[in-house]
Order: structure tokens, then sequence, then C-alpha cells
């Protein structure tokens, strides 16, 4: 059995590297030319997971990259390309083939699956099943039967590799991909904003002459690679996780990050420090995100409550279409993506609230009750927009009191 990776073998070996410590500058500079991103982080956590990928022998798990934008031409094909190309053994999907399974298993490669959100659901659904198990090296197979007629047999393909995925669509992504993915969201060039033009026939020797600093990672893996302990194991005895771990509050996107903090620890101290702060920076946009998107969502369901004061249920459907129509909403973006009865539900049980069966004008259909919105709008709304709501209520309560009418409190389970 081979000798278990030392996480400090790994630094020792580029330390006395000096080109290779400037690797990480090198890319970083290389894709902040061709492509805007929001911060100086993106361009710091992609060039680490570049460099990941070339050492994904010494790893149990790969965290994967999503690529996305509100709009089309932000650069996501574009940085896409050169994320491939810079990859160890880059592969690029346009559209599902079976002979993928079959493509991972011979050979680990960096899979790079572009435009998702185009594919057909059938495409989709196997494309995710990949992706799913393929984040672990342990279990990271999935089942085909290979052959004719009755002599067909179950076989298992390998699926793990690192895998970044492109599209326009943040939460077209299932939740299961998303829990394993680093979020890079990029945003359409101003025209006072540098960025070069890629021109391919210049690029792409440039771009080699930059993978052939990065080729002795692969002997490094080869020479140390064990099938069944390939983790850094010493990572957790030293004092790197000490330098990240509390900085970043959940475990999930702890374990996301671990690969590209390992890796970056090969660099400068400088860069390990950028490193630790893009990634706790990252991790916290996301989930700060994911928080405002579920608090807008209340607001904009407690502001329809208001506007229809009087009645105390509302249909799922109905509901969704109101927030679809609220254009000046910050839910506007996503509706062309199609906000539907699922994406709600989801979003509203963060605060407690589920559909249930209710009667709107004698039709009885899964929806929602109105005064399920009151407490949690009090618990998580800001003082300033309950006191806005609360007086919108109240003139609209004066304006109708005298032409209401109740509907009843009696709940129906179909």
């Amino acid at each position: 059995m081979n000798e278990k990776v030392n996480y400090f073998e790994l630094q020792r070996l580029a330390k006395f590297n000096r080109e290779f410590i400037d690797i990480f500058e090198t890319i970083e500079r290389y894709l902040k030319r061709f492509v805007v991103f929001q911060s100086e982080d993106e361009p710091v956590i992609i060039t680490n997971w570049i460099v990941h990928t070339w050492l994904i022998h010494l790893f149990n798990y790969t965290p994967y990259l999503h690529i996305y934008s509100a709009t089309k031409q932000c650069g996501k094909t574009l940085l896409l390309s050169i994320i491939k190309q810079l990859s160890f053994n880059g592969f690029q999907l346009i559209n599902f083939s079976e002979s993928i399974f079959r493509l991972i298993d011979k050979d680990p490669l960096t899979l790079c699956i572009d435009e998702v959100d185009r594919w057909d659901n059938e495409s989709k659904q196997q494309i995710w099943g990949i992706i799913n198990a393929g984040f672990l090296r342990a279990g990271g197979e999935v089942y085909r039967s290979v052959g004719k007629g009755s002599d067909q047999a179950p076989m298992t393909f390998k699926v793990f590799c690192p895998k970044v995925i492109s599209g326009i669509d943040q939460q077209s992504l299932p939740d299961t991909v998303q829990d394993r993915s680093i979020p890079i969201e990029l945003v359409r060039k101003l025209k006072e904003e540098p960025a070069e033009r890629f021109r391919h026939r210049v690029e792409f020797p440039i771009m080699e002459e930059i993978k052939v600093l990065l080729e002795p990672l692969l002997g490094y893996s080869a020479y140390n690679y064990d099938d069944e302990n390939s983790l850094f194991d010493s990572v957790h005895e030293d004092s790197l996780i000490a330098t990240y771990e509390n900085a970043i509050e959940n475990d999930r996107a702890l374990d996301i990050v671990e690969p590209l903090v390992i890796v970056a620890s090969m660099g400068t101290d400088e860069w390990l420090t950028r490193t630790v702060n893009a990634c706790v920076n990252l991790t916290k946009r996301e989930y700060d995100n994911e928080s405002n998107i579920s608090l807008e969502v209340l607001r904009v369901c407690y502001e329809i409550k208001v506007e229809r004061m009087g009645q105390k249920n509302i249909h799922s459907e109905d509901l969704v279409k109101a927030i679809n129509e609220k254009k000046d909403s910050e839910l506007a973006y996503l509706n062309q993506f199609g906000i539907d009865q699922s994406w709600l539900a989801k979003k509203l049980r963060t605060f407690g609230i589920s559909p249930t069966n209710v009667r709107v004008a004698g039709t009885v259909k899964k929806g929602y009750k109105f005064n399920d919105f009151v407490l949690p709008a009090q618990r998580f709304l800001s003082e300033n927009l309950r006191t806005q709501t609360e007086i919108a209520e109240d003139q609209i309560s004066s304006d109708t009191s005298d032409n209401l009418t109740e509907e009843p409190q009696q709940e129906y389970f179909l």
C-alpha cells in the first residue's frame, strides 16, 4: 500500500518550486483579463479550484462550481471554456450522452457542463444523478445495464470527478446539487469596465504554457495515489483547519471549501489568507442571499394579504400569480425562470408556513391562510415594514368594513 498523502509533503513540493508558487497569481490574473467578476473573491476561488483538479486523486470529495447569471451575455461560456482548458483533462458537455459514464470511468476528467438550463428534463435527471453520485469518491458510482436483450447485465461506473456547471438560473439546480456547489455569479460588463477580447488563436497557446506549470502535480498524485486512502488525512491534525473553520459557521460550507483551502496552502501565506477570506465571503453571501430571498417572499406575501383585506384564504396558484405580477419586487428577476407552487412552498416553509386545503369563492384547493403570515411577519420583517403594512391595512379596513363578507372558517381536507 502506498504511503498516505501528507499535506506537509504537498506544501514542501510547492515551496521548492518558485514557479509553482506563482501559478496561483498567474491563473488569477489570466481570468481577470477576460471576465468581469463581482468581487475579488470569485477569481481566487476559481483559481484554487482549477489547481485542485490536478490533485483530484488526493481527495475523497470534490466541490463543484456553479457559474450562473441573471441574464445572457455575462461571460459564462467564456469562463467555462477557460476553466476547461486550464483544468486537468477538461471535457465540455453540451448535451447528455450515455457514453459520459464510460468516459469518466475510464479516465478521470474535469466535466464542464454548459447551458444545463436548456436541456430537456430527461437529460437533466440523468446528469443530476451523475452529479449527486460523483461528489464523494466512496460510493461515487452509478449502475447501468450493459448488453442487448437477454444478455443485459448491471455494471457500475465510477463518476467521481471535478464538475463545473454553467447556466442562467441559480434556482434551477436541485437542492442536492446546490448543496455541493460553490456559487459563482457573473454580471454583464459595463462599458467602462476593462475586459479584453478573448482570441482563441492567441490565447490557447498561452493556456497550454500555464498547464505545463501544473503538470508536476500529476506526478505527485500518481506516486502517492491510494484508491482507498487518498484524502489528506493529516489536514485534520494540523492548524490549517483552525484558520478558517471558526469563520465558516455552516458545516456543509466548511466541507465544500476545505479542498480549496488545502490547495491554497501550497502558495504564499498571502494567497492562503486571500483564499480563506474568499471562502468565508462567498459562503456567507450564499446563505445571506437565500435568507434575503425567503424574507422577500414573506414580505410580498404579507403585502398581498394587506391588499386583499377581507379575504381569509388564497389558493397557491393565485398567490404565485400575484407574486409574479409584483414587478417592483426584488423577486422580479426570478419570474422569467417560473416561480411555481413548489418553489413558493419551500421558501415559506422556512417560516413554518405550509400549504393546506382552503376554500376560496366556494372552491377548495391547496393554498394558504392569510393569518398564517401575521406572526412570521411580526418576527422576521422590519418594524418599518410592519408599520407601513399596518397603516395600509387600517386604511383598507376602514374603506371596506361595510362591504366585507367573511368566508367560513371551515377547513377542508380532500
